[in-house]
Formats: structure tokens, sequence, C-alpha cells
């Protein structure tokens, strides 16, 4: 078995299908590497790998475009002939997902101007005292 850590952006949303009676959550995940040649000069290089996923899942409904994800599990290469010759396809039976953020998101954030809150406090059970203590001085030296 070859392993796989993949962590990237969803290219459509995903979809689920058959396969043998067997269903599957399908996705693409495009990773894109940024780097400088000998003269300086900036390159990006894109790789896509089609995702499955077995099984059927509510986690679906959250796998949208441009969504980050996190996919690890088993690699495999397959060939194919297409009109321009033999291409390459890198396909990952997905073992572990992770969602780690959305396109979305990002420009929500970027729209909306930064919020100062305060931090929340706890207070033990039995304790009528926030913790972290309020406006209480330490002696700790940093």
């Amino acid at each position: 078995m070859l392993a796989v850590t993949v962590i990237g952006n969803i290219g459509n949303d995903a979809e689920i299908k058959e396969f043998n009676g067997q269903k599957f959550i399908a996705f693409n995940v495009a990773s894109t590497e940024r780097y400088k040649d000998g003269q300086g000069n900036q390159h990006s290089r894109t790789t896509w790998v089609s995702c499955l996923k077995p099984g059927e899942s509510s986690v679906v409904s959250y796998l949208k475009k441009g969504t980050q994800v996190y996919v690890r599990g088993s690699l495999s290469v397959k060939t194919f002939n297409s009109g321009n010759g033999v291409q390459a396809g890198v396909n990952c039976l997905v073992r572990e997902l992770q969602l780690l953020g959305s396109k979305q998101e990002t420009q929500n954030e970027q729209q909306q101007p930064a919020t100062t809150s305060t931090p929340p406090t706890y207070t033990p059970a039995g304790s009528a005292s926030p913790f972290p203590p309020e406006n209480e001085k330490d002696d700790l030296p940093f």
C-alpha cells in the first residue's frame, strides 16, 4: 500500500457515487506548489487528486468547492488514453478526512472588520468566582 497525505482545496462539490453496490463520496482536491527556479522566476504547479471516501455520510454537505481539506489514505495511479496521448491520474482511497476551512469563510473574514472580544471565563463547579480570576495580580515572574 502506498500512503499519501494531501492538503488542498476541493475543486467541485462532492457527490455520492455507487460502484459495485458500494457507495462512496467522490471529490477532487487540488494542491498547488509554488517555487522559484535558479534564475529567481516564480513558478507554480497544481496537482489534482481524485478522492473516494467509502460510505455515505452527511459530511458530503460540507465538501463544497473551495473548501480546504486534509486527506490521508492509500494512493494509486491510473493511466488512460486520451486524445492527447497517454495521461496519468492520481487517486486516493480516503481513510481519514478533516475539514480545514473554506474559501467562503476566508472571503467573509476579509470583508468583515476584525472585532475584539473578551476571552471566555470558566466557573468551576462549587465555586462562585470565575477562572481565570479577574483583576487579581499574580506573583509570577513572567
